[in-house]
């Protein structure tokens, strides 16, 4: 295990003066990476994450983490997380809402305590079994490379050694590890793998990982060459005129595959495969057919097919200071402030926005909505929602949302603007001064 590490090393480039971040759950894997790196009398830094998913047995994890690095005189950290919380406010995955927490405090660590990398326990049963995960949900060639020893400050020099290795080293330095429960648990799709795919692989074939392994080096390789020819035809088929891109369709469809050509140009705007699939079909239609994604229109004209930004308008803000009257483009916007009792009833016009007074606070925000915007649509429960979503429940067409316009209050959004308000803002029982909001259109 030390020589992979010290050959990692040497094929990477990698400084043993460094400082390294060790990456800690207490598995096999990190604390083999752990004790490993200490032999080496390498300069680093522990990080274990708990990240409250498994009760006592994530407590356990943590303390048989701190007692290794106690044993061993390796300074160390450990931060607690709410990751189904965080996972619930942006709405993604608990195993997404875990990777995303602890790679963001690794990070923020490794500048703190002026580290160089970031080091994770990944091996090769890791490799494999991401690479199948990649396979079973549709992957390109980059998907097909697996994980990749060095990215950025990251670095996984296990990759080259089997989850077996790492235990046979386990036992030979007599060091113990933690075992996480739910790594049994077949509710994952990691774990059907691990244990219902892997091992038949490796009846096939003995070496299974080291083909696996030789397969992703080779595929890199291939991904590059591949990367190389995709740039040179976007250079022939792609200009820009105005802030617009243009694509030029007869020079598309003479490349040797323009389907994939134009996934990898259009696939970054938010295009999803089907949608690519009829915009290639459109190349014969008469112009002025539209295909849209989230913040992304195409058009096709005569020649070309035009992709522009729909929410490309400046970030025009407008301030709302206090009640009074705004004009802001061709409408009016009204403020009236009011004290109300038993007899006041909530207006029902949709451009109108009635909301509790002493939950806003000055100056309102008014701009057009952004990538990321989510607000919580009065009636659901002060659940969440993406405006993005909001707008496909509504059928909004590429100019409307374009022009739609929402109210924002500190870094809330309150309202989108005449369609519908936010429900933690709402007028209760318990309100007793109100804010009116109506828009007028200007005459």
């Amino acid at each position: 295990m030390l020589d992979t590490i010290k050959q990692f090393f040497k094929e990477h480039e990698i400084d043993k003066k460094a400082g390294f971040i060790i990456a800690v759950s207490g598995g096999a894997d990190s604390i083999t990476l752990l004790h490993a790196f200490k032999y080496l009398n390498l300069r680093i830094y522990a990080l274990h994450c708990n990240f409250n998913l498994r009760g006592k047995e994530s407590n356990m994890d943590e303390q048989f983490v701190k007692r290794f690095c106690e044993t061993y005189g390796i300074p160390m950290s450990v931060k607690h997380f709410d990751t189904q919380e965080y996972a619930k406010q942006k709405g993604i995955s608990i195993e997404m809402a875990a990777r995303e927490l602890r790679y963001e405090w690794f990070e923020e660590m490794r500048q703190k305590k002026k580290m160089d990398y970031i080091v994770v326990g990944h091996h090769a049963d890791d490799l494999a079994e991401t690479l199948f995960i990649n396979i079973c949900r549709g992957t390109g060639i980059k998907g097909l490379t697996g994980i990749r020893p060095v990215k950025d400050r990251i670095l996984r020099p296990l990759l080259s050694r089997s989850r077996e290795e790492i235990i046979a080293y386990i036992e030979q330095n007599q060091l113990g590890y933690r075992t996480d429960s739910t790594n049994n648990s077949l509710d994952y799709v990691r774990n059907k793998i691990r244990h219902m795919i892997i091992p038949v692989c490796k009846d096939i074939n003995p070496s299974f990982l080291n083909t696996v392994r030789e397969n992703c080096n080779t595929l890199k390789e291939v991904e590059q060459i591949y990367r190389y020819g995709i740039d040179r035809l976007k250079e022939e088929v792609i200009s820009e005129e105005n802030g617009e891109i243009l694509i030029d369709i007869q020079k598309t469809l003479a490349t040797p595959a323009p389907y994939t050509l134009l996934f990898e140009i259009l696939r970054p705007y938010g295009f999803n495969a089907t949608q690519i699939e009829d915009i290639l079909a459109s190349s014969d239609a008469i112009p002025g057919k539209q295909f849209e994604a989230e913040e992304y229109l195409l058009t096709k004209g005569r020649i070309y097919w035009r992709l522009f930004n729909i929410l490309e308008k400046e970030d025009e803000r407008t301030l709302l200071a206090d009640s009074g009257e705004y004009h802001v483009d061709d409408m009016i916007f009204q403020l009236d402030e009011q004290n109300i009792d038993d007899t006041f009833i909530i207006p029902c016009d949709l451009n109108t926005g009635c909301f509790d007074l002493d939950k806003i606070t000055y100056p309102l925000v008014l701009r057009h909505w952004s990538t990321g915007d989510w607000f919580c649509p009065l009636g659901m429960k002060r659940s969440k929602k993406k405006l993005s979503d909001f707008f496909t429940d509504l059928k909004f067409s590429a100019k409307q949302k374009k022009e739609c316009l929402i109210l924002q209050s500190g870094k809330d959004i309150i309202w989108v603007v005449g369609h519908r308000i936010d429900d933690r803002y709402k007028v209760s029982p318990a309100t007793k001064r109100v804010l009116i909001i109506k828009q007028l259109k200007r005459i």
